[in-house]
């Protein structure tokens, strides 16, 4: 019977500035931009991958999703991991989001010779993917996303970004969906 009017706004995230380089998924140019740090021997990474595929499934080109790696260095095939993803996107960006996926659905399986054979499953070529791999090409990447991450306040597995706003840990879309939302309407 009484009315409750509320005038305290929710509170903003903060905004950090996040470089957007690597591979990536969804509008080139969208209006929204999620960059994922994440490392694909993480469990909670792969509960977040799955957040990021109901998300493309959900908003389609109207985001961008960038994948950075920021293996943790107590996961011992972490970062080799990451090199096998890079060099999967040394062929196409679809490889990357293959090899990806694959990783994030078999995390027990990220040894060096499982990871050669996913990559021939997936139609890359042995020879170039293993000589990839083998002398780990991609390390600088590597350390360069850590480092972005490290500067942006990355601390843990998975931690994204929705236009600079942190979304820490493997949330719901609910979450995700509500900051999209509001993006999307500005």
């Amino acid at each position: 019977k009484t009315p409750v009017e509320v005038y305290i706004q929710k509170p903003l995230r903060p905004v950090v500035e996040v470089k957007t380089n690597g591979p990536f998924t969804g509008g080139a140019s969208a209006k929204v931009t999620i960059v994922e740090f994440s490392d694909f021997q993480c469990p909670f990474c792969s509960k977040g991958a799955t957040v990021v595929h109901d998300l493309k499934k959900k908003y389609g080109d109207k985001i961008k999703i960038v994948f950075k790696n920021f293996p943790l260095p107590f996961h011992q095939n972490a970062r080799m991991a990451a090199n096998a993803a890079l060099c999967a996107a040394d062929k196409s960006t679809s490889t990357f989001w293959e090899m990806h996926d694959w990783m994030f659905a078999n995390q027990e399986k990220l040894d060096v010779p499982s990871l050669k054979e996913a990559a021939k499953k997936l139609g890359l070529k042995a020879e170039s993917f293993n000589q990839c791999l083998d002398t780990m090409k991609f390390n600088a990447q590597i350390d360069a996303d850590m480092k972005d991450g490290q500067s942006s306040g990355v601390k843990s597995t998975p931690t994204f970004f929705v236009n600079g706003q942190i979304v820490s840990g493997a949330q719901p879309i609910e979450i995700f969906s509500e900051i999209i939302d509001q993006e999307l309407k500005k």
